[in-house]
């Protein structure tokens, strides 16, 4: 499983990426979170409100305010489908 989150390494993108981990954390995941920060790369995704998180290069849906509870379900469903 691969998991990016698309932001400019704001407050809200820090918040996210530590959700994000915190959740690989209490799963036992064995993925690193990388962020990428390419204006180029995020228009082509077509990505319109930061931060946004990828999984496996999809994207999910936009709610960028998502708890640890919300990320773990959300990884939990994406690992089951590899």
């Amino acid at each position: 499983m691969t998991i990016e989150i698309l932001g400019e390494g704001c407050s809200k993108c820090n918040v996210l990426k530590n959700n994000v981990q915190q959740a690989i954390n209490d799963l036992g995941l064995h993925t690193k979170v990388s962020v990428d920060m390419d204006p180029g790369r995020i228009a082509k995704l077509g990505v319109l409100y930061l931060p946004q998180l990828l999984i496996d290069g999809q994207i999910t849906p936009s709610n960028i305010w998502r708890s640890v509870e919300d990320l773990k379900e959300l990884l939990q469903t994406a690992n089951s489908q590899e």
